[in-house]
């Protein structure tokens, strides 16, 4: 008795096998393509935050730079008094180094300390803010940083502060805001220190 070859149950069981292993790849991309867009997205975030950071650190520089160097309009007891309205123009200049990222989320203020004796303090004379910000209160008593230096009581700085509410894009996996900032001291660069007319919080 001659028995026929069972081509179409061989068929079978190479169709199941094969659609197993779609269906395999299937759950395995399921699986890995949530983690990889994460990855993705986390790597595109960290990528535009670093970079708006390293903008807010050169705003800050910025801006301290040119209030240090800002044109008197007089000068009163060793004093160079500069008007609110050169310091605001100078704020306004400086919020253009953060193109092309909008300077709409940041704020920025400036104010002149006077360090104390002990060189590890010092309280705000003057405060200007801009877009928003909060103008630090006269008198306001700061820690100074370390890498001041030793040996600054009785000096003048000018501190610039500049806040960057970083809204990153809601691409697959969503993020809160981070706020980013920079600050820096310099010391004025017209005369020992400056006296700021009409400013948010007066000298």
């Amino acid at each position: 008795m001659r028995t026929e070859p069972r081509f179409p149950a061989a068929l079978e069981r190479a169709q199941a096998l094969f659609e197993d292993e779609q269906a395999t790849a299937a759950v395995e991309t399921a699986l890995i393509l949530p983690i990889a867009l994460t990855v993705l997205a986390l790597l595109v975030y960290g990528a535009e935050g670093f970079a708006i950071d390293r903008k807010v650190t050169l705003t800050a520089r910025t801006v301290t730079d040119l209030i240090t160097q800002a044109t008197p309009t007089l000068y009163s007891g060793g004093s160079s008094v500069v008007a609110a309205a050169a310091i605001d123009s100078n704020l306004q200049v400086a919020s253009a180094v953060l193109t092309p990222y909008t300077a709409a989320n940041m704020t920025m203020v400036v104010s002149e300390v006077l360090v104390a004796a002990n060189g590890a303090t010092a309280t705000v004379q003057w405060s200007e803010p801009y877009n928003g910000a909060s103008a630090r209160p006269a008198n306001q008593v700061l820690t100074l940083p370390p890498s001041l230096g030793t040996g600054q009581g009785g000096s003048y700085f000018i501190l610039g502060e500049v806040s960057y509410t970083y809204a990153p894009l809601q691409l697959w996996t969503p993020l809160g805001t981070i706020v980013l900032s920079g600050s820096i001291y310099l010391t004025p660069r017209q005369s020992t220190s400056i006296t700021c007319h009409n400013c948010a919080t007066p000298d």
